[in-house]
């Protein structure tokens, strides 16, 4: 409850200091509640009043509008948060502009701290299972196939092919993808691969790295398997 109270009363102050810029047209806005997700987005667009600012963002092909305190972030940089709060049909004096849904953001930064990382990649199985069916490589591993045999695949280079489901890149200096292969069930389903290569959600890749099992990158940032340093090729 005192979490809830303080996340509560940042989100008011929050939206207090916009209004020493303008008036919030509550009459023509609806207010949800307070909501605590990671998200990892690129600006593609900005506007800078004296306060705060507005921040169109991309974020897994899905294009939305951020408010934050005054940010000092360039067009094709990434921004990280995870406490928000959305505000539909939101009029903007300062601007005049009305956005049919604005997500104030309380808790925006250009770098990922270890808590945000956490709630990012606590675990595979976070992701839902897709309805996706990918041949395998005629000399490849299965996802399945992978996670059966991990202790005897722990520091041995494989070959994988999978659907991306899930994107983020340079966190920790490398781009974290998510493949499905629609094999495995429970929790065996989704594997992790690091990359210095760039993809997007939706791409069938051939992945070729070392399987790493019990990886514990620090601040409670562990997995049970990854696929290291893959170089990706793209079917």
């Amino acid at each position: 409850m005192r979490l809830f109270i303080t996340i509560l009363t940042a989100a008011v102050l929050l939206i207090a200091g916009c209004n020493s810029d303008e008036e919030i047209q509550t009459e023509n806005s609806s207010t949800n509640e307070i909501k605590k997700e990671a998200h990892i987005a690129m600006v593609v667009d900005k506007i800078n009043t004296s306060n705060y600012t507005y921040l169109q963002v991309s974020e897994n092909k899905k294009t939305f509008w951020i408010a934050v305190p005054f940010m000092e972030i360039e067009i094709g940089e990434t921004v990280y948060f995870s406490k928000f709060m959305e505000m539909k049909d939101f009029k903007s004096e300062t601007i005049d502009r009305t956005f049919s849904s604005l997500l104030f953001v309380e808790d925006a930064r250009k770098s990922a701290t270890p808590d945000h990382m956490k709630q990012v990649h606590s675990g595979a199985m976070t992701i839902s299972k897709q309805n996706v069916k990918i041949e395998p490589l005629d000399d490849g591993y299965t996802i399945e196939k992978i996670y059966s045999e991990k202790n005897d695949l722990n520091g041995i280079v494989v070959e994988v092919k999978g659907k991306v489901v899930k994107y983020n890149p340079q966190i920790m200096n490398r781009n974290w993808i998510h493949i499905q292969d629609g094999t495995g069930s429970e929790n065996d389903y989704d594997l992790v691969v690091t990359s210095a290569d760039e993809v997007k959600v939706g791409d069938i890749i051939i992945v070729e790295g070392s399987v790493t099992i019990d990886k514990d990158f620090g601040a409670g940032y562990f997995f049970p398997i990854v696929i290291e340093d893959a170089s990706i090729k793209l079917d």
